[in-house]
């Protein structure tokens, strides 16, 4: 089976404009129909070029509206080796978080008959925070507090993890992020802000209730330490592989609802959740967040068409001038390679 990474970088570099939460800070509510944004090992669940787009905004009570998006994109050089690519972004108030993610996938199969897989994959990460200055009302500009503040911190990191998943059956992840503890001197230098490790997992599974009804239980869990933790369950009911809908809650004390359709290699999505918590003054909060899921799954004969263009073009930059191929040889040559990138 042919796959390849091509669609996958055009994407990445057309969507640097949007992305989605800090990584290592919360669970995504897309969990459930996006695994891999926790765990690049999972993008194996798709053997084609695929693309994703998750964005949302929060209304609270003191009548914020916080942003995030994520963009996932993936593709597979070869039939075990693959390239994901993830970048995130939030913005609340002043403060923006962006996290570029590129991960090498390594996958093998442990029973090619049922579809069995073991995945891994290693990341590096580009993170940048920015601080609006410009746009704080500062009430004592002599305030102390306010010195050394570094209003833009550029930074870096790694991940890595493992799954095993059969496609449209089940997975299981484990992973982790920010590896590297180093020091975030964002908004302060003098800080002990050191990046903490996280670690994610996330499960899922499909029973067959008859011929067009499926029921996916589903679960999430990030563990940051003793007191910074977090899990999500939920379960999906899929109509015909076409239509599904899904309920869920959050430790945070939040009810998640979702609904959506797959329209061939398209599918489209939307997801309410809805939270409230007490104070210590007994004074209740809420929130309320909005966001929606959109995917495109290229198809096997685009795939092919991409890899055997972008090999032929590689190969023709790299070996066509050099010996043994010489005068009209190398026209000969050259046309071969041009019918393979047609074709």
């Amino acid at each position: 089976m042919k796959k390849n990474i091509i669609a996958v970088l055009l994407i990445g570099m057309i969507s640097t404009s949007v992305a989605q939460m800090q990584v290592g800070q919360g669970i995504n509510p897309w969990f459930h129909k996006a695994p891999q944004v926790h765990n690049m090992a999972l993008m194996s669940m798709n053997a084609v070029p695929t693309a994703t787009f998750m964005a949302g905004t929060r209304l609270d009570g003191f009548n914020r509206h916080p942003n995030q998006g994520t963009i996932l994109a993936s593709g597979f050089i070869s039939d075990g080796v693959g390239i994901g690519f993830k970048l995130d972004r939030e913005q609340a108030g002043l403060s923006m978080h962006l996290d570029a993610q590129l991960a090498f996938i390594y996958r093998v199969f442990l029973s090619k008959e049922k579809g069995d897989k073991l995945s891994f994959f290693l990341a590096g990460h580009f993170m940048q925070d920015k601080f609006s200055g410009n746009d704080a009302i500062v009430i004592d500009p002599n305030d102390p507090g306010l010195s050394n503040v570094s209003q833009f911190q550029p930074n870096g990191n790694a991940s890595a993890g493992l799954a095993f998943l059969r496609e449209d059956k089940y997975y299981i992840g484990l992973s982790s992020y920010q590896l590297l503890e180093n020091k975030n001197a964002f908004l302060n230098p003098t800080w002990n802000n050191a990046r903490q490790r996280t670690y994610y997992f996330v499960g899922a599974y499909t029973f067959n209730l008859g011929e067009k009804f499926g029921l996916e239980p589903s679960g999430a869990g990030v563990f940051a330490s003793e007191k910074a933790y977090a899990w999500e369950a939920g379960v999906d009911l899929k109509y015909n592989k076409m239509f599904w809908f899904g309920v869920g809650y959050r430790s945070i004390g939040a009810l998640k609802f979702d609904v959506g359709v797959t329209a061939q290699s398209w599918s489209f999505g939307y997801l309410c959740t809805y939270g409230s918590w007490v104070d210590a003054t007994a004074y209740t909060y809420k929130a309320v967040n909005n966001s929606v899921f959109i995917r495109k799954i290229f198809n096997e004969g685009r795939s092919s068409k991409w890899k055997n263009w972008f090999l032929s073009w590689w190969w023709l930059s790299v070996w066509w001038p050099l010996p043994p191929f010489s005068g009209k040889r190398n026209l000969a040559h050259l046309g071969r390679l041009w019918e393979r990138m047609i074709v």
